[in-house]
This record gives C-alpha cells, sequence and structure tokens, in this order.
C-alpha cells in the first residue's frame, strides 16, 4: 500500500532493482555488493548468500566477456519470498558467442536453481544476450 508516496517495506522487497553501468569489469564487485545486500535484507541464509554473490558474479563476467567494447550491462534484481531472481544483460557483437561451458558456467548452474540465456535476434551490428538466474 502506497501512503504519502511512500512504498511499505513489503512491497518495496518484490519491486526489482535496475543497474545500468558499463560493460566492464570494474564494475563487478558493486553489482555483488547490491545483490548481497538484497539477499541478506531478504533474510537468506549466510550460505545462500555466499551463493547468490557468486552466481551474480560469475553471470556479470560471463556477460561482459562478450559484450561488445562500449556496451551497457543492465542487471534486474528481486530479491522476496526466499526467491531470488536476476537477469543481467548486455549488447553483443553478431560474431561472439556466449561461452556456456567451463568451470565457471559449472559453477553458475550448480549455484542456482535455475540458468537460462536469452538471446535476441542478430540485427546489423550484434544481438541482446542475457543470462537468467534464480536461487
Amino acid at each position: 500500500m502506497v501512503m504519502g508516496g511512500v512504498m511499505h517495506i513489503d512491497e518495496a522487497a518484490e519491486a526489482p532493482v535496475n543497474i545500468r553501468v558499463p560493460a566492464d569489469r570494474s564494475q563487478v564487485p558493486m553489482i555483488r555488493a547490491i545483490a548481497e545486500t538484497l539477499a541478506v535484507l531478504a533474510d537468506f541464509s549466510l550460505d545462500e548468500v555466499a551463493d547468490i554473490k557468486l552466481a551474480v558474479d560469475e553471470a556479470a563476467m560471463t556477460i561482459i566477456a562478450g559484450a561488445s567494447a562500449d556496451a551497457e550491462l543492465t542487471v534486474a534484481l528481486t530479491a522476496a519470498d526466499q526467491k531470488f531472481h536476476a537477469i543481467i544483460r548486455s549488447w553483443f557483437p553478431a560474431d561472439n558467442a556466449l561461452v556456456q561451458q567451463g568451470f565457471g558456467w559449472h559453477v553458475l548452474q550448480t549455484l542456482t536453481s535455475l540458468v537460462a540465456v536469452h538471446e535476441g535476434e542478430t540485427q546489423r551490428d550484434g544481438r541482446l544476450v542475457a543470462i537468467e538466474l534464480s536461487k
């Protein structure tokens, strides 16, 4: 319920936190810290918080690795009712593929209950690629 323009905490918990930053590795610690804060505030256990931090970190690094040089990284995070959901996306050049193998990808799949890749249609200069994860 909104009263005087201020949301109660229960309603605010279900609203996603949206972050837009340059698709650069230097941004990952800030994204990880925000994911950790949301998980702690949503009363996840310490082990679950650690899993969420690592999963968000790995997903962000995977997207950044394939993103265009001047691309923006968009992150949407939601934590409520013991469910954490993240969508991390960026613009990829047409000839770049998202790497879905190796140790990092295995860790991402192990730490989450859902991990999915979404790719937009390829246009002349690339396509939008996203990793969606839930815990």
